[in-house]
């Protein structure tokens, strides 16, 4: 089954009928070109050859989609700058329609671009959105979506990459430097490019990654829950949420069930179907997703003001006294999440508003969906084969919690199985041993040393706990030094210095200042290393 390029199949009960590289991608076709005007007029888009595996390169190729904009480059040798989506297609980050794009500088990747004369790419992620070897997704197939490979697909890329305006090659990246720009899973990515492949980009910035993986990642809510304090100013909203916790796990953690008050407490927070204790804490959970979203933290506090708005409890026949937080909690939750859930989702036209958080059913289709549409299904894969894991789970008992501690590692873990049944003898990782602990060790975690990186992460980003400016870190937070820039970026979320004022602008958010500050800091020091660079190379 050929996909044009940039093309994103419906979510569907559809799985891949072998294990087949897909042809050469079409580039005429409507898709294609949806791509090419989201890149904008200055843009061009392109294929880009791939080995399948990069230790074989016997086993065949396939096509990789990347987008530049020489708006900026001033010439021949001129530098680079490179960041990739990771794991969403690559129409979600050059559309300007969205209010940004990172061929622009309403992000830092074009910011960087223009401040350096330099010619920025994006470069879509393989097995998302139309770069991928295969159209189907399971364990068998799989097998070549590591970070490995995929860090090797961006080198080879910066290595022997032919751009439309640069016929001779004047800026591969044996020529001239490239600089490195990530967000989250892709400044993940570019730690491993920094590690693994040293001396081929000259420079990173990374932006919340995630270095030190672990099974229970306890503090990503647990950051939000400081988040929350921080911003109203007082601890009412994160008490009020550490009762609704409270109340919800004396029923699903009781050291004897009782079936009766467990449905009616799911009943009362507005479950209409059968779901499973894991499934529903889950459930009840889900509005402190949006916390790491851009602009999602308002919601979160939006949230606060109807969980700390009224006092008044409430009798129920079964759950015997409410009390006035969980009874606002799930009244927020009945009427702004509980049908908007899953709806994202919405192609399979499901009764059950939940139906997609059943994860006791291997025909629900969120399971069953193994093809391009499905990119959860291909992100679950590296949290289960590498292993990534770090599962966001409930604070342990002698903490306070503002989701239930039904939500273990065990219950991420399971749906691993789930996702990726053993398919011709090949399975993920994390069912042939390896763990968090190997995976750190295979790529130093926290102590690593590092050249020419700028680490940011938000002082309340969810994903501080991993990255190198936790507080939880041997010896703390890492220190800057002449190569290396560390900031926390107060009153900041997840990856907030990836986009400019102007973007903030068209996104309708208010700008932070401390966000600001780090950026002018880090384009002041990106400036300084590349002219560096270019110094040392004129006098060669």
């Amino acid at each position: 089954m050929k996909i044009p390029v940039g093309a994103v199949l419906p979510i569907a009960p559809w799985v891949a009928p072998r294990a087949a590289l897909r042809g050469v991608q079409d580039i005429t076709s409507e898709s294609a070109l949806s791509v090419i005007r989201a890149a904008g007029a200055s843009a061009s888009c392109e294929w880009f050859q791939q080995p399948l595996d990069h230790k074989n390169t016997t086993r065949g190729t396939w096509q990789q989609l990347y987008c530049v904009n020489p708006q900026w480059w001033a010439g021949p040798g001129s530098p680079v700058v490179i960041m990739t989506p990771g794991e969403t297609p690559i129409t979600t980050a050059i559309n300007s329609g969205r209010g940004y794009s990172y061929l622009s500088n309403t992000t830092m990747s074009g910011t960087y671009a223009e401040a350096l004369g330099a010619a920025v790419v994006v470069l879509e992620h393989r097995y998302f959105g139309g770069s991928s070897p295969y159209d189907g997704f399971n364990s068998e197939t799989l097998q070549y979506l590591t970070m490995e490979q995929a860090a090797a697909d961006i080198v080879n890329f910066a290595q022997n990459v032919t751009f439309p305006f640069d016929k001779e090659q004047t800026s591969v990246a044996s020529k001239t430097p490239w600089v490195y720009w990530g967000a989250s899973y892709s400044a993940t990515l570019g730690s491993w490019i920094e590690h693994f492949h040293p001396g081929v980009f000259y420079a990173y910035h990374l932006s919340s990654a995630t270095v030190e993986v672990n099974t229970d990642n306890w503090y990503y809510y647990d950051t939000i829950r400081k988040g929350i304090d921080t911003y109203r100013k007082d601890t009412k909203c994160s008490l009020a949420l550490n009762e609704v916790t409270d109340f919800v796990d004396s029923f699903l953690l009781a050291p004897s069930v009782n079936e009766t008050e467990v449905e009616a407490l799911k009943q009362y927070f507005g479950s209409a179907f059968a779901i499973a204790d894991d499934d529903f804490a889950y459930a009840v959970a889900t509005p402190f997703r949006y916390w790491q979203e851009t602009g999602g933290y308002r919601d979160v506090l939006e949230m606060c003001e109807s969980v700390v708005g009224s006092s008044d409890t409430e009798e129920h026949k079964v759950l015997g006294t409410v009390p006035a937080s969980v009874a606002n909690y799930a009244a927020y939750f009945r009427m702004n999440f509980r049908d908007s859930t899953c709806a994202y989702f919405d192609v399979w036209g499901q009764e059950d508003p939940l139906w997609c958080l059943n994860t006791h059913d291997q025909l629900n289709p969120f399971f069953e969906a193994r093809t391009l549409g499905n990119p959860w299904r291909t992100w679950y894969w590296f949290l289960c084969n590498e292993p990534l894991e770090s599962w966001a789970t409930g604070a342990p008992a002698s903490q306070p919690s503002i989701v239930s501690r039904k939500i273990d590692s065990q219950y991420w873990q399971r749906q691993c199985e789930m996702h990726f049944p053993p398919q011709n003898g090949q399975k993920y990782g994390s069912s042939n041993g390896k763990t968090p602990d190997s995976l750190n060790k295979q790529t130093g975690g926290w102590l690593r040393n590092s050249t020419r990186v700028i680490w940011t992460s938000g002082e309340y980003d969810p994903w501080r706990a991993t990255s190198m400016s936790s507080e939880v870190r041997p010896g703390g937070p890492l220190q800057s030094s002449d190569n290396v820039a560390a900031f926390v970026i107060k009153n900041a979320e997840h990856s907030n210095d990836a986009f400019t004022p102007r973007a903030l602008a068209s996104l309708n958010m208010k700008v932070n200042p401390e966000v600001v500050k780090v950026q002018e800091q880090s384009l002041e020091l990106m400036k300084k290393w590349v002219s560096q660079y270019l110094v040392e190379k004129m006098a060669t």
